[in-house]
């Protein structure tokens, strides 16, 4: 008999599910939460919610309770995850863990402590361990180092990690207390900053973020400082001051005290901390305070950057080239010097530009812009307009004031943009710019959003605002949130249902992603025109995909080119996202063709796959199938032999054990 080369059935489920089914419908206790676990299994996401629901409802599942919220905290929907982990917190102690991290995420601190308590007592080490941490961070050092010692006890490695930091930073508060002690007895404002100097280094933010109450702690030694008469710790409290933005009134007084105290250093934050708010002209004024007088090479670059910004090149030129550094007199070396000097080269390779038609329509219209936006009772629309122009001319400070007067969700937007994206504003400074025309249903705005939150390390508004965006129709939005759900493995339905968005936008490689992963699911039909489409736009490798899909169509002849040009295209894949190698068509080319019994060309492709990977699973599984088609059982056995103990169904065992009967029976015959 000769054996079957086809794989297409390789991939298949392991069952169709229909006794779970059965059992579910019969309701069997467990039975739903099998059936739903199995859809799960199958990518079948949609479809297990209402068995999973059945299970944490009729039967009180904490497990399926938990899975619900996860499924839909992936999808965005954070109140039905919420309402699901609910449901069975308060017995179980997963679902309390899930609850508390979901409550501290979005910013309900108590809400999250009581949950972590709660679940810590229904037995949760996680709920233990993260309780404890939250204790920390409030500065409740007792409670929380006596919770991580059970957790230890229980043999949690987190807590273990989590004790050794707390402890290291108790001991550094205490060191730092106790050498800036010795410096107040002395009297001495210097060895009082130098006492803390440890305390500025950059490891010890990560120590801010994670325990909050250090931030007060630190803030405390510095202010300690400062009152022995240092300027320097002054400017250092300001700055952990400023991480609260309901305090930027204190924060600037304390470093404007110290910029009287005489610190250029305090300046020179205060321009960083105006340019990050987008005030231009404040930035300036500060920076050259900062260097006023002289030497201050940080100031100097930072006012080069914005006046380069502004198109003002002379300047930009001149506040760079006093810092004493140029093209042929840097350390590559210093990161500050070599940032001097590519702007230098920018600014030289803007002079040799010449100016556009647009700047140049620009000028000549300005004079009656501005005639409009200051005539009495002018339109918003004229107000916009000039500030556009303005804009357009990288005149940015006036641009700012005119887009304000504009007072629009447009003109707001605009200036959102033209602050974060050419002068240099902080992006989460510019949120409530943005916020009004995302709110009017501008899904490029929703969009912007959610970039500046993933800039800030923000995941979840992140991932809202993305949401949001491909809600109202945004390409590049619902692409990501395809792609993020697929990162997190479990949901690629509603991943492709994103991809398909994505793709009725025109984007090509959401439309190859989605395409794939209808493949992947056998729904082949549904994906050859996501598939054509992507090859179509450049994505090679949709040829490899777009095979599978007519092959399980059952066009095999067409099957046939795409995968052959899919070989012909191999070195042009993409390496895959988790690895270094590249998706090879080869053997899916080799199994079609064997299924024709164009053997003579299959061998050809067989035998490049072994002389690359002589290894090869099912290069070798089909160079042996080919051999014994054509007679040759001892060339079949070698190949068998070389994967049969890798062999996953024991198709391969059945045939070389066939095949060794058979040469015993040729080299004994009776």
């Amino acid at each position: 008999m000769r054996e079957q080369a086809s794989s297409r059935t390789q991939n298949a489920d392991a069952g169709t599910g229909e006794a779970e089914l059965a059992a579910a419908q019969a309701g069997r206790p467990g039975a739903a939460r099998e059936y739903a676990e199995h859809l799960t299994g199958k990518g079948q996401v949609d479809e297990a919610l209402s068995w999973w629901e059945k299970a944490a409802v009729e039967e009180g599942d904490g497990e399926a309770a938990r899975t619900l919220a996860i499924v839909h905290k992936d999808r965005w929907d954070f109140e039905e995850a919420e309402r699901w982990y609910r449901m069975a917190a308060d017995r179980d102690g997963g679902c309390a863990f899930g609850l508390a991290t979901l409550l501290k995420e979005a910013g309900d601190q108590a809400g999250a402590q009581e949950w972590y308590a709660r679940g810590a007592e229904l037995g949760s080490l996680e709920c233990v361990t993260n309780g404890a941490v939250m204790l920390a961070g409030q500065g409740r050092w007792e409670e929380a180092l006596a919770r991580l010692g059970e957790a230890c006890e229980r043999g949690d490695r987190k807590a273990f990690q989590a004790r050794h930091i707390i402890e290291r930073i108790l001991d550094d508060l205490e060191r730092w207390g106790d050498a800036l002690a010795a410096a107040e007895r002395d009297g001495d404002p210097e060895a009082a900053y130098d006492a803390l100097r440890d305390l500025r280094d950059p490891e010890y933010q990560g120590m801010f973020d994670a325990y909050p109450s250090t931030v007060g702690a630190a803030e405390a030694l510095y202010a300690r400082a400062a009152a022995l008469g240092s300027a320097q710790a002054l400017v250092d409290q300001a700055i952990l001051v400023e991480r609260d933005a309901s305090r930027w009134a204190e924060a600037r007084a304390l470093a404007e005290r110290s910029h009287e105290l005489g610190y250029a250093g305090a300046a020179f934050v205060l321009g960083i901390w105006w340019e990050e708010r987008g005030e231009l002209r404040e930035a300036e004024k500060w920076f050259r305070a900062a260097d006023e007088n002289g030497g201050h090479d940080l100031a100097c670059l930072r006012l080069g950057v914005l006046c380069k910004r502004q198109r003002r090149l002379d300047e930009a030129e001149e506040w760079l080239r006093r810092t004493g550094v140029d093209e042929e007199n840097y350390d590559s070396f210093n990161s500050v010097q070599e940032l001097i000097v590519d702007t230098l080269k920018e600014i030289a390779e803007l002079r040799t530009k010449p100016g556009s038609s647009a700047d140049a329509e620009r000028h000549a219209r300005l004079p009656g812009l501005r005639a409009a936006a200051e005539a009495d009772g002018a339109d918003p629309e004229d107000l916009f307009a000039y500030a556009d122009a303005l804009h357009g001319l990288r005149r940015l400070p006036e641009a700012a004031e005119w887009y304000r007067r504009a007072g629009t969700a447009r003109a707001s937007l605009a200036l959102g943009r033209m602050q974060h994206q050419l002068g240099g504003a902080k992006g989460t400074y510019m949120l409530p710019l943005y916020e009004p025309a995302a709110a009017a249903g501008d899904a490029e705005a929703a969009y912007d959003i959610a970039e500046i939150h993933t800039e800030a390390g923000d995941k979840r508004s992140a991932g809202l605002w993305y949401h949001r965006a491909a809600q109202l129709g945004h390409g590049r939005a619902a692409w990501h949130v395809g792609w993020i759900s697929e990162e997190r493995g479990g949901d690629p339905q509603f991943a492709e249902r994103w991809y398909v968005r994505a793709a009725e936008t025109g984007l090509a490689r959401p439309a190859y992603l989605a395409g794939m992963s209808m493949v992947r699911y056998g729904r082949y039909a549904e994906a050859e025109r996501w598939l054509v489409m992507a090859w179509e736009q450049g994505i090679v490798e949709a040829s490899y995909y777009l095979g599978r899909a007519l092959r399980g169509l059952g066009r095999e002849e067409e099957a046939v080119e795409w995968l052959r040009r899919a070989v012909e295209r191999y070195a042009e894949f993409e390496r895959e996202r988790y690895g270094f190698n590249r998706l090879d068509p080869r053997p899916e080319l080799a199994d079609l063709l064997m299924e024709l019994e164009q053997d003579e060309e299959a061998a050809d492709v067989v035998a490049k796959i072994l002389q690359e990977y002589p290894g090869h699973l099912r290069g070798n599984r089909y160079a042996g199938i080919l051999a014994r088609r054509r007679g040759d059982l001892e060339a079949a056995a070698k190949h068998f032999e070389e994967i049969a103990d890798r062999d996953g169904d024991g198709r391969v065992g059945l045939a070389l054990r066939e095949i060794r009967e058979l040469l015993a029976q040729v080299s004994h015959p009776h």
